[in-house]
């Protein structure tokens, strides 16, 4: 076995788990799950806490993950991503390529839907809306294709045409990307104004006059949506809580009935009667995103990059810090999630490390600086860590610690003056790769990209199901030959939930937990305590 390059293990016999089997088996309930219906249905108001201010109140620039939940409340997507990672029928009740290449998708829409100015959701607002988001030019338009055009074939047809194909076209018209997050045409004349108001098709309207910005949002039940079978709340509100102690303080005395929780204080909540919920989520990963060594020459060495990946400590790391909590990460993507790989894997292999340290002309080591969130990153504990970890073989770590928000720490790594960052991933490979390439932002600084990761790539367009899994799997092993990221460990969202909440599901398909979908058995449900 070679410790320079990642091991390779027996291939024949190896059982490759459905990631829609998989999710089934790893979903999360609080409480008893009420499957469906609307009984719960009542002036039920409900609330929830998010860590920080939102990136945006603008669906083209909002963030994924846990913090979309300040957009999906308001914008309904033209497709659902359920729990299980299923896609299911929202805006949008039909859709399919029209060709064979992956090139032309269409979309049958509802033709009973308004949006909150009271416009009618039509074709047109579909064209308009993606366009928008397209001109925006935010993080997300990385991971929708080459779109050519939006072709409006009839009131309640739309049509994508791809300059490229792009097999991936019915995921990036989800919540989980946003650019199926429609706009209506009132929001759209005035850009300015969604960063302060919203004009979605989406189950609730955003209540500026009773929000604080920077401290809670507030959202009212729509009486004109579609489906109002799946409303279970009267009103829910998004409050700003920071500090991991305090988010468990308020769920435990009921001033939120729903939290994003820390693996370090699930003990505590389950004590105090809280639902813990848990789902394989955030691949953190070292980041080493200056391969050409503009800022740090040693980085541009493969043996020095490898020599990074061999020297953490990950099953201690793991000890240390999470528990039940976290489980090792040692590929691009966590068990569950298409495209990862039981015959890949980083030993921890120090003594290895340092041969290729000095093989690389480095004997001593070198210095680096990695830029942490703390947002992310509470108290920068994985950072340090890391950095522990790297100290062992002479790498002598300073962590470029930004405690002020998201758009704060990307701008830090957008500014190209530091050669590595911690930060974490999710989503399946394609996924996770389409947030890197061609990309000078917080992802890819530098513009790195590699021909062999962008031809496997391109194959993953053209091809589904378990062809594009064998794809995915290739991409997986070339990443990490590459050493672009150094992954670390999984960590599990850890959600608290308090007793007026149920039915409150996840899965490694798809982990993050938000209020609302278009069915009645996709959205929290009041138990009526």
């Amino acid at each position: 076995m070679s410790t320079v390059l990642p091991r390779r293990l027996m291939r024949a016999g190896i059982a490759m788990v459905g990631v829609a089997g998989l999710a089934m088996g790893l979903s999360a309930c609080s409480g008893t799950s009420a499957e469906g219906g609307s009984a719960g249905k009542g002036d039920e108001n409900l609330t929830l806490q998010f860590r920080g201010t939102p990136i945006s109140l603008d669906p083209a620039f909002q963030g994924t993950a846990s913090g979309s939940v300040f957009t999906v409340l308001a914008y309904d997507p033209l497709i659902y991503q359920a729990a299980d990672g299923s896609l299911q029928p929202s805006l949008a009740t039909e859709w399919e390529f029209t060709d064979e290449s992956y090139t032309t998708f269409e979309l049958t829409l509802r033709d009973d839907v308004e949006f909150a100015s009271g416009e009618p959701f039509t074709a047109e607002s579909v064209k308009n809306s993606v366009e928008y988001f397209l001109d925006a030019d935010a993080a997300n338009a990385a991971r929708v294709g080459e779109i050519e055009d939006v072709e409006v074939v009839d009131p309640t047809t739309v049509r994508f045409h791809y300059a490229d194909p792009f097999s991936g076209a019915p995921f990036s018209m989800t919540q989980t990307v946003m650019m199926g997050n429609i706009i209506g045409p009132d929001g759209l004349s005035d850009p300015d104004s969604l960063l302060l108001e919203m004009d979605g098709a989406g189950q609730y309207t955003y209540n500026s006059a009773e929000s604080v910005p920077e401290s809670s949002y507030v959202y009212d039940r729509n009486d004109n949506y579609w489906n109002p079978d799946a409303q279970m709340w009267d009103r829910i509100t998004v409050d700003v809580i920071g500090d991991p102690n305090a988010v468990l303080n308020a769920a435990s005395t009921g001033q939120i009935d729903f939290g994003l929780g820390s693996a370090l204080l699930a003990g505590s909540a389950e004590d105090a009667g809280l639902d813990v919920l848990t789902a394989p989520f955030y691949n953190w990963e070292l980041r080493l995103l200056d391969m050409a060594g503009e800022v740090n020459p040693a980085l541009a060495d493969e043996r020095v990059r490898h020599a990074i990946a061999l020297a953490v400590d990950r099953e201690s790391i793991v000890n240390a810090l999470g528990g039940d909590y976290m489980s090792v990460s040692d590929q691009m993507v966590a068990p569950g999630v298409d495209g990862h790989d039981d015959s890949l894997g980083w030993d921890h292999d120090p003594d290895a490390a340092r041969d290729l340290l000095a093989e690389a002309g480095y004997p001593d080591g070198f210095e680096m600086t990695i830029v942490d969130s703390s947002q992310q990153d509470y108290e920068s504990r994985i950072a340090q860590a890391v950095a522990s970890s790297l100290g062992e073989v002479g790498i002598d770590v300073t962590i470029e610690v930004d405690a002020v928000s998201i758009p704060s720490f990307n701008e830090k790594l957008e500014s190209g003056e530091f050669e590595a960052s911690l930060w974490a991933s999710n989503g399946t490979v394609g996924n996770t790769y389409q947030s890197f390439r061609f990309q000078d932002g917080a992802s890819n600084p530098f513009g790195f990209s590699d021909d062999t990761m962008e031809a496997l790539y391109e194959q993953s367009l053209v091809v589904d199901g378990e062809e594009r899994t064998e794809v995915y799997q290739q991409m997986n092993e070339r990443w990490q030959e590459l050493a672009y990221t150094v992954p670390i460990l999984t960590e599990h969202y850890v959600n608290y939930a308090g007793p007026r909440v149920t039915n409150i599901k996840s899965s490694a398909a798809n982990p993050v937990m938000l209020p609302v979908g278009p069915r009645p058995e996709d959205n929290w449900q009041p138990t009526g305590e």
